[in-house]
């Protein structure tokens, strides 16, 4: 008996083993890149088999991972169920009780996928939209970087501001008198050929209006309308998109959405869990990250010279691969493929088709959770790396190491009078 008792503890032992060591941190690349075969787009595996990629994994608890967002946040989110539908004509949100798109929205809006419902993909694009929201506002300093295999052949140094009326986490602000569900103003700050060049854009909280974007550039000293297809342009002639920002930066009704299929697949993040904040005033939060150096940045480094080195780990998560496309004649992409976390609702890749039809670009989308206590939880969009594979460069976006969440803004900031004076 004790000798069967001895050999059931020894099994259990070693299985207890066993499973922490499926727990320890390790590193896909070139000579086990079968590993990673189904945790990765195609385009990516192609490069993690030529040795330019590889990838620090690392497991997450499930439940520690799913209170990275606030239990206030998760009530709202299970209270939502049943609540809301979709315009059948736009796919945009509606409150069914008065057939009306909402007043305010907190939380995820459909609670529940059913991956049969022919709607599923655009219920799915709504709660990244609303997950995404939840901070109200804030800003950062960062750069664009162009990078090919000969290293980095462009800097640009630029900041962004932004305010969310919808999907905040202390409710809705007294006075929305544009009707808006967001607004923000970014600028380049260097080189000098650039400094100064900045943009306006305000989003309407309805289905079928266009976002109000205005472009000044201080040479002329003027401030001009421009498309909001112009999303789908490069920024400043570098392999990323202000579409890239969360891995989609447009309105949900901008695009038709179908759900595809879904898989695991490999997040990028800084780390699995919350990176606590500072308050340096009754609304303003600072959060301090590391920065995450690229391969032209590191002295001897092997791999892509775009490709991350530090202070980046990958998390396998289960996602919903949806395929969405816009209408808009104006913009420049076709077919994207995105990968959505079927719990988080964050974007960690997304792979882009040209208007005929073929592919040329995928994007890796990189994040960072804050969280004070159960009240207040935010996600930030920290690193853009957009990978051109016809033309074999790319462009890193993001990186920051200071943010800062903000929940009163001047009321009169996000305006062109603000937009045409930043260079005085």
């Amino acid at each position: 008996m004790k000798l069967c008792m001895r050999l059931c503890a020894a099994i259990l032992a070693a299985g207890a083993l066993t499973a922490a060591a499926e727990e320890q941190p390790w590193t896909l690349e070139a000579s086990n890149w079968e590993k990673g075969k189904d945790l990765l787009p195609e385009p990516v595996v192609k490069r993690l088999q030529k040795g330019e990629y590889w990838f620090k994994v690392v497991s997450a608890d499930p439940s520690r991972f799913h209170h990275n967002y606030s239990q206030a946040f998760w009530d709202a989110s299970e209270k939502n169920a049943g609540r809301y539908g979709l315009d059948e004509k736009t796919c945009g949100l509606k409150d069914k009780a008065t057939d009306k798109i909402p007043d305010f929205v907190f939380g995820l809006p459909f609670p529940q996928i059913d991956k049969a419902d022919p709607k599923a993909g655009c219920k799915i694009a709504w709660n990244f939209a609303m997950a995404g929201a939840m901070g109200g506002g804030g800003g950062a300093t960062f750069t664009l970087n162009g990078v090919d295999t000969g290293g980095q052949f462009r800097r640009i140094k630029a900041f962004i501001h932004t305010r969310g009326y919808q999907g905040r986490h202390f409710g809705p602000l007294k006075d929305n008198p544009e009707g808006l569900s967001g607004e923000g103003i970014a600028g380049a700050l260097e080189p000098v050929d650039v400094e100064g060049v900045s943009t306006l854009t305000k989003r309407y909280w309805n289905w079928d209006g266009q976002d109000a974007v205005w472009a000044y550039v201080p040479s002329t000293r003027r401030a001009r309308r421009v498309n909001s297809a112009s999303r789908s342009d490069p920024v400043a002639g570098l392999d990323i998109f202000a579409d890239d920002l969360n891995c989609y930066g447009g309105k949900v009704e901008y695009y038709q959405w179908k759900l595809v299929g879904e898989q695991t697949i490999l997040a990028p993040l800084l780390q699995p869990y919350p990176f606590p904040s500072k308050s340096v005033s009754p609304t303003r939060q600072l959060i301090d990250t590391p920065y995450m150096a690229a391969g032209y940045e590191v002295p001897n480094a092997k791999g892509a010279p775009w490709w991350i080195q530090q202070n980046l780990v990958f998390v396998p998560r289960p996602v919903w691969i949806v395929e969405g496309q816009s209408s808009d004649p104006y913009y420049n992409f076709g077919k994207v493929i995105m990968y959505f976390d079927k719990e988080m609702y964050r974007i960690y890749w997304k792979q882009v088709h040209n208007r005929a039809g073929e592919y040329f670009y995928t994007a890796m989308c990189g994040y960072h959770f804050v969280k004070n206590d159960e009240t207040f939880s935010a996600v930030f969009p920290n690193l853009v790396v957009g990978v051109n594979d016809k033309t074999n460069r790319a462009a890193l976006g993001g990186r920051y190491q200071s943010s800062f969440l903000e929940q009163s803004w001047d009321p009169s900031y996000f305006s062109l009078r603000t937009l045409t004076h930043m260079t005085d």
